[in-house]
């Protein structure tokens, strides 16, 4: 079952303060794109456009194995924003070769990282500060990103098919709606019922 809730933009902020690469850049990733875990694990440096700042969705590594993504809709482009200057200073500090994985661990196997190393550092930060709940790990951020998206103005079926979802009822299984997008929401209400009595009274006037 999932969980109930996401972290606010606030705790989001103050949890990752705590976080150092590359766990820090593997969760602003699942962040700003709303990709698994699982598919930016499985990112290789053939896959990062450094100059478009797009990650291409092919592949994804779950615990030792490297399949296909989890449905055919899951093979998309996904674009960084911001986190671009981050990817190809990544790159330049790694000496990036196309076949290399982007995300790789410190034993000098080369293997890409496991998700309970990342999920057991963002466990600590969020406990740290408070704000730690059953259920929490780099998934909850996917689910914050289709979340976020809609509430910035990203339509339903956009949101849909940036995370990669195979129908819009499964964004809606995962789209949070927030006490303080609610009380946004309500106060738009209020405020166009308030302008047309002005505007009515102004009339009568």
């Amino acid at each position: 079952m999932r969980p109930e809730r996401i972290l606010t933009e606030e705790e989001t902020v103050k949890v990752l303060a705590r976080l150092t690469d590359p766990n820090l850049l593997v969760l602003e990733t699942a962040i700003a794109t709303g990709a698994r875990i699982s598919e930016i694990l499985g990112l290789k440096w053939c896959h990062v456009d450094l100059q478009t700042g797009i990650l291409r969705i092919a592949q994804r590594y779950w615990r030792g194995d490297i399949d296909d993504p989890k449905s055919k809709t899951s093979k998309r482009p996904l674009t960084l924003g911001y986190l671009g200057d981050r990817y190809r200073a990544k790159a330049a500090a790694d000496n990036a070769k196309a076949d290399n994985w982007v995300f790789v661990r410190t034993d000098g196997s080369g293997l890409p990282l496991w998700d309970s190393g990342v999920r057991q550092a963002l466990k600590r930060a969020a406990v740290a500060e408070g704000c730690d709940f059953p259920g929490l790990g780099p998934h909850s951020f996917r689910r914050a990103n289709i979340t976020w998206r809609q509430e910035v103005g990203g339509s339903s079926i956009e949101a849909s098919k940036i995370a990669g979802h195979s129908t819009v009822r499964m964004t809606e299984e995962y789209t949070k709606i927030q006490l303080t997008r609610q009380e946004e929401l309500t106060r738009l209400i209020q405020e166009r019922l308030a302008s047309v009595g002005e505007k009515q009274t102004a009339v009568v006037q």
